[in-house]
């Protein structure tokens, strides 16, 4: 009888032995927590970074797009075909470092003195697939602009005014440069779509 009570206490020594790794353990559980969490937040940002990319309407991360400012617009040789002319608008990156540019420029008529515009804008010729376009400092983009000769109208579409050149917004630019005309012109005043032109390809062609 007196054995039985000698081991009794052994198992519950034991027991209470093999019970204090308890507090370890929950140590371990919160630090493995806090390695989670702090994980997480290291993944977020260039997710975040990523899914703006998108709205600069441009191209490889870390190519900003190219600012009206550090480009240099001017009309490049064209042609002429059934009633148009086709003209590249031609955008040199006259900066130091790297931009992009994907899409449709924005084009207008300009009145002379006044600088208002004359007619509707171009609207967007799909001759030419969606492309980012990345231009080293002092290379060239383009867009093939199609005028229609304003003679083609009648008289009742076609109110003619003085144009001395265009406006034109760079894709994804919020500021327009002014690319004058070699000579004076003419175009029509109402909104008969005088003027299409297409997305921005590499090079100096327009195509």
């Amino acid at each position: 009888m007196r054995a039985v009570l000698l081991v009794a206490p052994l198992i519950l020594l034991t027991a209470a032995c093999s019970g204090s790794p308890a507090p370890t353990a929950a140590r371990t559980t919160v630090t493995s927590t806090a390695t989670v969490t702090a994980t997480a937040t290291v993944t977020a940002t260039p997710t975040t970074s990523e899914s703006a990319t998108p709205t600069t309407s441009a191209g490889p991360v870390g190519t900003a797009v190219c600012r009206t400012g550090q480009l240099t617009l001017r009309l490049g040789d064209g042609g002429a075909a059934a009633g148009s002319s086709y003209t590249p608008i031609v955008l040199t990156n006259h900066g130091s470092s790297a931009c992009s540019l994907r899409g449709y420029p924005g084009v207008t008529f300009v009145a002379p003195t006044t600088g208002h515009q004359i007619g509707a804008a171009a609207s967007h010729n799909p001759q030419q697939p969606l492309t980012v376009v990345v231009l080293m400092p002092g290379s060239s983009a383009s867009s093939l602009l199609q005028t229609g000769d304003y003679q083609n109208y009648s008289a009742a579409d076609c109110v003619s005014r003085p144009v001395s050149g265009l406006r034109v917004y760079p894709p994804g630019a919020t500021t327009a440069a002014y690319v004058p005309f070699a000579t004076p012109s003419r175009a029509c005043s109402t909104n008969v779509g005088q003027l299409s032109v297409a997305a921005v390809v590499a090079g100096t062609t327009g195509q």
